[in-house]
């Protein structure tokens, strides 16, 4: 009867290998649609401390700021979790190094992520200023500082929202209807010059701009690898443009074709 105990003892030792990787704990990431917020609707305010007055103008549209949802850095995903997660069409799954380092404890890294929230507000601050001192001189910009506009935004972190808070500040500080009641997204971190970088889960954020209503949504030009056919789903209804600049953003908002990233070859 020998042989048949060996086959009962492979199968019980294979059942125990794959029972084991269901639930040991891997190293990747699952990345899910995240909430669109609307910058101009209460986010972007004048600080209560502002040394110069402030005339908001009221936004007839949306800019949504998009965000995901990422496993937190204290969190391992179980092989069951992976199987279920490539299943769904609106989760990714990535190597867990992308987003956090070794090693590095979770609380230094929402820490770190908080405070790449409040540098990105900063620079976008900065661009929008200079952005409208350099095309709205009747404005008379100048005087007017970062410290002297609040962006209020809590639960969220990391530098993707720059670029959307860059276009709220040109949107409420300016007369000129930018919006002209369109709901918008966008996404992309964005520097003192006014560059928009790159970001993480660009396909997971545009699901997000669906779930919003949005129509149309601004990311930036390095992510279009990233969005291209057979690698990413861009729902029916919402347009797509590519930017690397605020002033390339303001231009694709005031365009009825804005440059895709389907004319980059992505």
């Amino acid at each position: 009867m020998l042989h048949n105990r060996l086959p009962r003892l492979a199968t019980a030792t294979l059942t125990l290998f794959f029972g084991l990787a269901l639930f040991a704990p891997l190293p990747f990431v699952v990345l899910t649609p995240g909430n669109a917020q609307d910058v101009v609707n209460k986010i972007i305010t004048p600080s209560k401390t502002a040394t110069t007055p402030l005339k908001f103008y009221k936004a007839d549209g949306h800019i949504y700021l998009l965000s995901i949802l990422i496993t937190n850095p204290d969190a391992y995903v179980t092989g069951a979790e992976l199987i279920y997660s490539w299943g769904r069409s609106d989760f990714s799954v990535m190597p867990r190094s992308l987003f956090y380092r070794d090693g590095v404890d979770a609380t230094i890294e929402k820490a770190a992520a908080k405070t790449q929230m409040v540098d990105s507000q900063l620079s976008a601050k900065v661009a929008a200023l200079n952005y409208l001192q350099d095309n709205y001189s009747n404005l008379k910009v100048g005087a007017i500082k970062p410290s002297d506009i609040s962006i209020s935004l809590t639960k969220t972190g990391g530098p993707s929202g720059g670029l959307a808070f860059a276009l709220g500040i040109v949107e409420l500080l300016t007369p000129e209807n930018i919006l002209r009641g369109r709901s918008v997204a966008s996404t992309g971190t964005i520097d003192s010059e006014g560059n928009v970088g790159g970001i993480g889960g660009v396909a997971e954020k545009i699901l997000a701009a669906e779930k919003a209503g949005a129509t149309l949504i601004l990311v930036p030009t390095r992510n279009c690898k990233d969005l291209a056919p057979g690698v990413a789903r861009i729902p029916k209804g919402i347009k797509v443009a590519a930017v690397s600049t605020l002033k390339e953003a303001i231009t694709a908002l005031n365009s009825a074709s804005p440059r895709s990233c389907d004319n980059l070859g992505a």
